[in-house]
């Protein structure tokens, strides 16, 4: 008999994924790729480190939250349903491709192109495939967050921008 994976039991492999995978950036990726200290600024290191930090904060709250509500419900011996008990949708890789392949490319794209416009495109085909067909919206939200993160490192953090 196929025992199907419940949306709790997913979100939990996924959260426990994150987790490993953060602790694996933290403490081996970016360090092993990241250029020494230019002498200027800030350290090369602290984006990147900060960005995993929050992903590894946010992934292990949700892996807490998960694990202590079903304590909590197994504990209350309460009947659960909803949620907690419902086998997870199917997994929608196309989707997950739309996602996956402009973030792959997004790297390279700075690289030759420069980091304004490679954000900005990146930003534009990520709403696209959202579903967002306003033409005003889209290029408010792709061309304001490209620029403030481009001040932030450039001017504020004092980051060398492509």
């Amino acid at each position: 008999m196929e025992q199907n994976m419940t949306e709790t039991q997913r979100d939990n492999l996924a959260y426990a994924l994150i987790v490993l995978a953060s602790i694996v950036f933290l403490l081996w990726v970016i360090p092993a790729n990241t250029p020494p200290y230019p002498g200027y600024g800030v350290p090369t290191s602290l984006v990147p480190n900060v960005a995993v930090g929050i992903i590894l904060v946010l992934a292990a709250m949700g892996l807490l939250r998960n694990i202590f509500a079903a304590k909590a419900l197994h504990k209350s011996g309460t009947k659960v349903e909803g949620r907690v008990c419902k086998p997870a949708d199917k997994i929608h890789w196309l989707h997950l491709l739309r996602f996956m392949v402009p973030c792959a490319l997004l790297m390279p794209a700075m690289v030759y192109g420069g980091f304004i416009p490679a954000g900005v495109v990146f930003m534009l085909v990520l709403q696209y495939f959202c579903g967002q067909r306003k033409p005003v919206l889209m290029a408010l939200v792709g061309v304001i967050p490209v620029f403030v993160v481009y001040a932030a490192m450039r001017w504020v953090l004092g980051v060398p921008m492509p």
